[in-house]
């Protein structure tokens, strides 16, 4: 008798990330709203959970010699989707380490984000069946990455009315990392967009 392996479908993987980065980004959200640590600590645990998902996808791509896009496509969607989780936990760290709370233009710039990764996750779950409403969702991910950038710039704006200069370059490089993480989503929804004119 012969046994054969079942394909492994990379959709799905890349969907088990999505899920993960979409809570991870939720878990922020709801730390900078509320200042609870237990959804700081969420933050951290999710990011855990998200890399062990992308260890797993590295494994079954290294295992696998036929794949339904191009295996670098599918490697760096999956490193884009991680770097975006990756960016929440470094939010959490960075807020620890420079002893400062979350405030009103964090979560402002969170709220959208967390609607970046929902689109992704739409335009990720549509990319094997559906391209044009997964390209449709990844060009709302590139709209609301204009709105962070805004956010972005506002919120600088503001901060610099402030006379503590140590507070000014603390928050400053939070605003930043916030708004690197929209422009890594733009990226990964260039590679997705890219994909799909292969397909």
């Amino acid at each position: 008798m012969r046994f054969f392996k079942q394909r492994v479908n990379f959709f799905e993987l890349l969907c088990a990330q999505c899920e993960c980065m979409e809570n991870g980004v939720i878990a922020l959200y709801n730390y900078c709203s509320t200042k609870n640590e237990k959804y700081a600590d969420d933050v951290i645990k999710i990011e855990e959970e998200g890399d062990m998902r992308r260890r797993v996808l590295i494994d079954e791509l290294n295992r696998t010699f036929i794949t339904p896009i191009e295996r670098k496509d599918i490697f760096d969607l999956s490193r884009q989707l991680d770097e975006i989780l990756d960016y929440a936990k470094t939010t959490i760290d960075e807020l620890r380490l420079f002893k400062i709370l979350p405030d009103d233009a964090m979560s402002d710039i969170v709220g959208i984000l967390c609607d970046i990764c929902k689109h992704i996750g739409l335009a990720v779950a549509n990319m094997e069946k559906h391209a044009q409403i997964a390209k449709d969702e990844a060009l709302i991910v590139k709209s609301l990455e204009n709105k962070v950038g805004m956010h972005y710039y506002r919120a600088l704006a503001n901060l610099f009315e402030n006379g503590d200069y140590k507070l000014i370059f603390k928050y400053r490089e939070v605003y930043r990392h916030l708004n690197t993480t929209s422009d890594i989503a733009d990226v990964a929804m260039d590679s997705l967009l890219d994909v799909l004119m292969s397909l």
